[in-house]
């Protein structure tokens, strides 16, 4: 059974992750933080700017919330308040030949310790191979801890489809949980592992590729199905902004350095 502390200490260590990553990648660049104190509770936000990543970025939320509806009925907290922890990354390449990585991590806290959230990566460009070793190793983490991949990736799959464009957002190999009970914090805490094993095994694998300036292009123009798609369509979002969380806190950290539309 998960406590809060020890929920607290995982998530701040997958933050400290998040920074090595940065620091790693992108050595010539500072890691910029920021810190807001807003009428749901402080976030913290870290932006880091190089050779590898044209943007990467986490929020860490520490908030006191009447749970979105949207979230509320699928935790089965409806109607309640939550004290709840999120922390989303995002990593937005130089090289349009590596995809975007995502990753969200929630807990909502009532009574009861609730677990959400999941991972997946946004190629720009067709690479099966990338996809497929994505997926692969999620439908791994997954029947080590007795998940139905499947499952979860159609999750991720229906929530992360745009209405408006009728097409999916991302390439749907990985995978996304509304509900896991605290006795499921250890698949939680490998799947937050997993991410970066195999995001950064990618990465390694297409950091060098050349490319052009009209591939350059291209990658703005999915940033910009991203970026349409969190400011119309993420419900999550618009609640945070609709309760006072400052958009450059949260647009800041979410949406892509440069996008056209």
């Amino acid at each position: 059974m998960v406590e809060r502390d020890g929920l607290i200490a995982f998530l701040r260590s997958i933050s400290a992750r998040f920074e090595r990553l940065c620091t790693s990648y992108n050595p010539s660049g500072k890691l910029a933080r920021q810190s807001w104190d807003t009428p749901l509770g402080r976030l913290d936000v870290v932006i880091s700017r190089g050779e590898v990543f044209e943007k990467a970025g986490s929020i860490y939320c520490d908030l006191e919330i009447e749970t979105p509806p949207v979230l509320a009925e699928k935790l089965g907290q409806r109607g309640s308040t939550a004290e709840a922890f999120v922390l989303e990354i995002n990593c937005y390449p130089v090289n349009p030949f590596i995809p975007r990585g995502y990753m969200e991590l929630r807990a909502n806290i009532t009574d009861r310790v609730v677990l959400a959230g999941g991972t997946d990566i946004f190629p720009y460009f067709s690479h099966e191979g990338d996809v497929s070793f994505f997926a692969e190793g999620m439908k791994q983490l997954c029947g080590r801890h007795g998940q139905d991949y499947e499952k979860l990736r159609k999750t991720r799959a229906d929530f992360f489809m745009s209405k408006y464009r009728k097409e999916k957002v991302g390439a749907h190999a990985g995978i996304y949980s509304f509900h896991l009970e605290d006795n499921h914090f250890d698949f939680f805490k490998e799947m937050a592992e997993a991410f970066f094993t195999l995001y950064t095994g990618i990465v390694e694998k297409r950091k060098g590729k050349p490319f052009t300036d009209e591939e350059k292009k291209l990658m703005k123009k999915i940033h910009g199905v991203w970026a349409q798609w969190v400011l119309l369509e993420d419900e999550g979002t618009k609640y945070g902004l609709e309760k006072g969380i400052p958009p450059d806190a949260l647009l800041g950290a979410i949406l892509p350095p440069n996008a056209t539309f």
